[in-house]
């Protein structure tokens, strides 16, 4: 389910790198994966919308009339599954980090990541590929953002400054984002 994945959003790099901590096997199924999501959401209508869909497709998958395998709607299923399997595991995983009881959350990417100013210094921002080890005041940063499902724009803005951080050897000061991070062509955590 999860070879070959890989992303550019922030918030589904976080569900991918929680996925290394899973104890059991989400279903294989399109079948059973939607059967796992409609027993999450209030009714299968709530589910088609947040898929983008109908709920008679999600019906005819329900009742083996359709498959969903090749379609953007079985990415979105297999998404939706990463995003809300085992949720206690996650945060046991989160909890481990939050109390150095683990190695830590490491970022790789590849994007466009440098400081605001500075044009034409050895700092300023360009296409860079990036490991770094992120302070844990930053995880705990994200984790919560992602808890209360916090947007792209915010969730970049805790990496970019976790990584300004680590990177650069700078803090933010006064709320102002001195690094940035954008154009993101991958990005993955680990812990």
């Amino acid at each position: 389910m999860l070879d070959g994945l890989y992303t550019d959003s922030i918030a589904d790099a976080l569900d991918l790198a929680d996925a290394h901590h899973w104890t059991r096997q989400p279903p294989r199924s399109d079948r059973a994966r939607l059967r796992f999501l409609a027993s999450r959401y209030p009714d299968i209508a709530t589910l088609a919308t947040h898929l983008h869909t109908t709920p008679a497709v999600l019906q005819d998958i329900l009742d083996r009339r359709r498959t969903a395998q090749g379609t953007p709607l079985h990415q979105a299923i297999v998404k939706e599954v990463i995003r809300l399997w085992q949720p206690q595991v996650r945060r046991r995983a989160h909890k481990k980090i939050l109390n150095h009881e683990h190695q830590g959350m490491w970022v790789h990417f590849r994007a466009w990541f440098g400081f605001v100013g500075a044009a034409g210094s050895s700092d300023d921002g360009r296409m860079r590929h990036i490991s770094e080890h992120l302070p844990t005041a930053y995880a705990a940063r994200l984790f919560q953002a992602r808890y209360r499902n916090g947007d792209e724009h915010e969730l970049r803005t805790i990496v970019g400054d976790a990584v300004g951080e680590a990177y650069f050897k700078v803090s933010p000061t006064g709320g102002l984002h001195m690094v940035q991070l954008t154009d993101i062509d991958y990005i993955e955590f680990s812990y």
